[in-house]
């Protein structure tokens, strides 16, 4: 589109430069900016992107969003003068996309824990159908199997604009979208059209961002006044119960799901077993009978919001549970890895105290042997969380091994012996091991018959974030690698 038509659609100061420029993409990022991009400049916590304009130019950037130009690039280029760059963009790139939420059916995902797999189980179901389906959030963007790395869970508005069209392109009928709080309090799903919210729990988490549990609470609440059609809310979780009651107080439809509380869709009578958790179901007073595959009451509680939230977009119940029956599992989340050890290797993207204690909960109801855990804790994040993590793995298990995750500028050792005073608070034994594949090593090669290793924290994530870099890294293939040598070690595998 010729840039006129995209001012007559948006709210802006000024405009400096040609009216009759083609504009096909728009980006904040200045590495990514090419011929018919807008570049947006907006001012982040450590940068701003108005330094990056030049370099967005000489990569072809065909036009500026900022709120004001700077003195080395003025007559460079076409300038769109707006009061806040971050704001505007996202309705700017809804137009340039063609408004690409308003063709698919979405559903929005937001919580401490349980964003990933609830929104993975939604493909499954939709896989089952036979309908094609994508996902925005933590492991990536997936569009027909093609997946997409991302730095954030949400990503920025103009990319997440962008991948729905995308998705739309190669004729993708549902999105399941993870929606961090940071992406509601700084403006990345405005302008998308959100059929489904769903409140997965809230925790102790991102303080160093929010400040206040308040804060983050308010945060996440926002999802769920913009949901079209309906909204899927865990009562069992103290701030879920709180704000389906504000929901309904103030006329907004919400359907809410539960194991210990009374609830529209209720579990209750859970059997665990490694295999997973059978259990009954009562959907708006009908009974069933469910099968998922992964283990435990956490998992439970996700298929709850994953079956809400199907159901409510008119899908048979019979389906749904017919579905569940064939959903493997999420990757990395409670993975459990082969090994001829005789004992069980889980791998699991647990970071924060409530989801290594679900975790834990889990493993309690059929572990027979040693527990250990292998964890360690994000540097300059919040630190709260820290020593409570470690009085967590002290109480459930048998030996915790402490190890780097993410140190970014903080030493890590350093972090280790904060989260080791909750583990000595407990009474419990641990190690420190701060090289991470050598923790894992260490783990697998110390195990005896029925312990249960969880390797805890990093699962899928690509990469450790060390000071300046983010350093490449596959915890999986790590553990398999270790399971592989400590089983040739012990003459359970051929050496060659």
């Amino acid at each position: 589109m010729e840039i006129k038509n995209l001012l007559k659609k948006i709210d802006y100061e000024s405009y400096i430069g040609n009216d009759d420029v083609e504009i096909t993409g728009i980006t904040n990022d200045s590495r990514k900016a090419k011929k018919g991009d807008i570049f947006v400049a907006i001012k982040g916590y450590t940068s701003d992107g108005h330094k990056f304009i030049d370099s967005a130019l000489k990569n072809g950037a065909s036009a500026v969003m900022c709120d004001h130009v700077p003195d080395d690039v003025k007559e460079k280029s076409n300038f769109i003068i707006v009061k806040s760059p971050r704001e505007s963009m996202a309705p700017a790139a809804n137009i340039i996309y063609d408004c690409p939420s308003e063709k698919l059916n979405i559903t929005g995902v937001t919580g401490t824990n349980g964003k990933t797999s609830t929104t993975y189980l939604l493909k499954g179901i939709y896989d089952y159908l036979g309908e094609k389906s994508g996902i925005i959030g933590t492991m990536g963007v997936l569009i027909d199997d093609e997946k997409t790395k991302i730095d954030n869970t949400t990503p920025e508005a103009a990319d997440i604009q962008h991948y729905l069209a995308k998705m739309l392109e190669n004729n993708v009928a549902h999105c399941f979208m993870e929606v961090s709080s940071h992406a509601l309090e700084l403006n990345r799903v405005d302008n998308v059209s959100i059929d489904v919210g769903i409140f997965t729990n809230l925790t102790r988490d991102h303080l160093d961002f929010h400040e206040t549990m308040e804060n983050y609470y308010l945060a996440k609440k926002k999802l769920f006044y913009i949901a079209k059609t309906n909204n899927i809310i865990n009562v069992d979780d103290p701030y879920g119960e709180r704000l389906y009651k504000e929901l309904i107080q103030d006329g907004v439809k919400a359907v809410s799901i539960g194991i210990d509380n009374d609830a529209d869709i209720k579990a209750s009578n859970l059997v665990t077993t490694m295999k997973g958790t059978t259990f009954d179901l009562n959907i708006m007073g009908v009974d069933k009978k469910v099968h998922v595959n992964t283990p435990g009451k956490f998992s439970v509680l996700n298929s709850l919001g994953a079956l809400g939230a199907a159901y409510v977009l008119g899908v048979n119940i019979d389906d749904i549970i017919s579905a569940f029956e064939r959903i493997k599992g999420v990757k990395g989340r409670f993975e459990i890895l082969e090994n001829n050890l005789d004992c069980t290797i889980i791998l699991d993207f647990a970071h924060t105290p409530d989801g290594l204690q679900k975790v834990m909960d889990t493993i309690n109801e059929f572990a027979q042997g040693r527990k250990i855990v292998m964890f360690g804790a994000g540097g300059e994040r919040d630190l709260s969380r820290r020593a409570p993590m470690g009085e967590i793995s002290g109480k459930y298990c048998d030996l915790s091994i402490l190890t780097s995750d993410n140190p970014r500028f903080e030493d890590p050792y350093d972090i280790c012996v904060e989260i080791s005073k909750g583990v000595e608070k407990s009474g419990g034994k641990y190690t420190i091991i701060v090289e991470r594949d050598k923790a894992i090593y260490y783990a697998i090669d110390n195990c005896k018959k029925r312990d249960v290793i969880l390797l805890a924290g990093k699962s899928t994530e690509p990469y450790q974030d060390m000071g300046t870099e983010k350093v490449p890294y596959d915890e999986g293939s790590i553990a398999k690698m270790a399971i592989r040598d400590v089983e040739k070690k012990r003459g359970l595998r051929d050496i060659n």
